[in-house]
């Protein structure tokens, strides 16, 4: 899973929609501008609006802002009110009517995908706005309260500026904290708020992150952040040693402990513990929220037929490679003899060059999610690093997750090489308009990392068909988690109905099937993005090789769909024929 920007999405923190008021009077140009300089000159001002409206996005966006003419970001969290989202609801509406006014045939080649792209995300915006308060912004495994701690820790020290900056966030995090509660307030009042089952969790997950404040992980990496930078006096060092640590007791920890108590005393206010259809109108916002987050452009009818379609043909791969071969389970074996993560990714990045187009080598550091957070953090994810520090990057692995070889290696090929790593260091190579870097197309990164997931398997088994037959296996296990995620949010299955579908292929344990039911109530639409996308990719490749027959090279489409960079998918297919016309 890729994290890239924790605080973007959605409707309560929408992307770059908080200077855009001010766009229409910039858009005037000159009778010597050209339509593409004007264009240019407009996607440039979202771009640095949106990156420059935080210290937190603007860390990971950029680590030298002056070099982009950006020198007074605020160090500070964008805070949740009613007057806010007014205002960036109203900034959507003036960035529709100034991307309108663009003639999209006066456009280059690139501007044109980029207009496209901003189309199609600013629609979608648009659409989420009718659904205030149905968001869930502390989600069990995706919430704030889960992710914003490791972007803390991650968060680097590259001069003075920038320890002064992570201080002065520390400083508000109970005042940011207590700004999203009123939005839970305001989401109760609504009959919105989270069940009991998932506000548990997220108490829970508040308290084991309180467990052991003495030798907390953000106090640790604090040390090492600062021993590491060498720009420091042994004066200041200490200096920011103490500061950190007054602030991390003075803030951090009221900030999870306002959670606590703010979560139990709206405990019992939810009027829901099943799927969003059981909210009014809640269907119609499932499917809004699907079509934002996946990037997919079909209906939710649409949708289940490629969800079952895919489902139905990797079953056939399962059955028939059995029937061939009835001993091959028998044989099955999830050791691949290789379980250092560096090793991994170097068999990775050499095993791939046939069929993926070159990128530069980086160095990948690997580390290990601190055990406060394993229980509620993903099984693994990959920190994307700033646009213009391309050669250092992070996957953090939760050992909870207990991998085998096997699974540790797809793994690895699913956030490193061919996945979200090596995925931005193309992009980073197309040089693509910065401002396209601040969208984010789940269906279209989530579904490449797993597309290449599934293929890894031929990388990581010498004997194909078991390599095919894991993969398949896999492919089944993770559709069968989409299939009950619509079938959970936008048909209404109970917990009973959830059982007796997953009990029809095999899965009888009633504590998993819990697990899963929950997982999915918690977080709408997350698997959709992993599975629809993976099978939105299969579907263009399918139709790449039957159009170009035994001309088909399956390297040249790899680097056709990564050459889109993050889009969505109906935009793909429009650009896919004319690929297809020039191969």
């Amino acid at each position: 899973m890729k994290r890239k920007k924790l605080l973007a999405g959605g409707m309560l923190l929408l992307l770059f929609l908080c200077c855009g008021a001010f766009l229409l009077p910039r858009l005037f140009t000159s009778p010597t501008e050209t339509a593409d300089e004007a264009f240019e000159r407009f996607t440039h001002t979202l771009f640095l609006d949106e990156v420059s409206s935080n210290s937190l996005t603007l860390h990971y966006t950029l680590s030298d802002p002056k070099s982009y003419g950006i020198t007074d970001a605020p160090a500070a969290f964008q805070l949740y009110s009613e007057d806010t989202l007014q205002a960036s609801a109203a900034a959507l509406e003036n960035n529709i009517q100034v991307l309108s006014s663009f003639s999209r045939d006066a456009l280059s080649d690139s501007n044109r995908l980029t207009y496209d792209i901003l189309s199609y995300q600013f629609e979608k915006q648009k659409e989420l706005l009718a659904f205030p308060y149905y968001e869930e912004i502390f989600s069990p495994t995706l919430g704030t309260q889960a992710q914003l701690p490791i972007l803390l820790a991650e968060y680097a020290f590259w001069s003075e500026q920038d320890i002064q900056n992570y201080l002065s966030l520390l400083s508000q995090m109970d005042v940011y904290y207590e700004s999203l509660m009123n939005y839970e307030r305001e989401k109760a009042k609504a009959g919105l708020f989270m069940s009991d089952e998932t506000a548990d969790a997220v108490i829970a997950q508040c308290r084991a992150f309180l467990s052991n404040p003495g030798n907390h992980f953000l106090l640790s990496t604090f040390e090492e952040r600062i021993a590491s930078a060498d720009f420091l006096s042994k004066e200041q060092a200490a200096e920011y040693l103490d500061s950190n640590r007054v602030l991390f007791f003075g803030h951090v920890v009221p900030a999870y402990e306002l959670l606590i108590e703010g979560l139990t005393e709206l405990k019992g206010t939810g009027t829901n513990s099943r799927g969003l259809c059981y909210y009014k109108d809640g269907d119609d916002y499932y499917e809004t929220l699907v079509a934002a987050a996946t990037g997919t452009g079909r209906s939710m009818e649409e949708i289940l037929l490629l969800i079952e379609e895919q489902l139905d043909t990797d079953l056939e791969t399962v059955a028939y490679l059995i029937s061939q071969n009835p001993e091959i389970i028998e044989s099955v074996s999830r050791q691949t003899g290789i379980s250092d993560p560096a090793i991994i990714l170097e068999n990775l990045k050499q095993q791939i060059e046939a069929d993926f187009p070159s990128v530069t080598s980086v160095s990948c550091q690997v580390k290990y999610v601190d055990p406060s957070l394993e229980k509620y953090l993903s099984p693994a994810f990959y920190l994307t690093p700033p646009l213009d520090r391309m050669n250092e990057h992070v996957i953090y692995i939760n050992p909870a997750s207990l991998y085998d070889s096997l699974s540790l290696f797809t793994t690895l090929a699913h956030e490193g090489w061919p996945g979200h790593l090596y995925q931005n260091l193309y992009e980073n190579s197309c040089g693509f308009d910065p401002m396209r870097n601040l969208l984010h197309f789940g269906g279209y990164v989530e579904g490449w990392a797993t597309y290449v997931e599934w293929l890894s398997y031929a990388y990581a088994i010498p004997d194909q068909e078991m390599a095919e037959l894991l993969s398949a296996n896999g492919a089944v296990s993770l559709g069968l988690h989409a299939r009950a995620d619509v079938g959970i949010h936008y048909e209404g299955w109970s917990l009973e109905d959830t059982e007796n579908f997953f009990a029809g292929y095999g899965v009888t344990n009633p504590d998993t099937v819990y697990q899963i039911y929950q997982s999915v109530i918690q977080d709408p639409g997350n698997y959709l993005k992993y599975y629809l996308g993976a099978s939105e990719i299969l579907k263009l490749k399918e139709q790449a090789e039957a159009a170009l027959s035994d001309r088909f090279v399956l390297k040249d489409f790899h680097t056709f769909f990564l050459s889109m960079g993050p889009a969505p998918f109906p935009v793909i297919e429009d650009y896919m024929e004319e690929w297809l016309l020039g191969q």
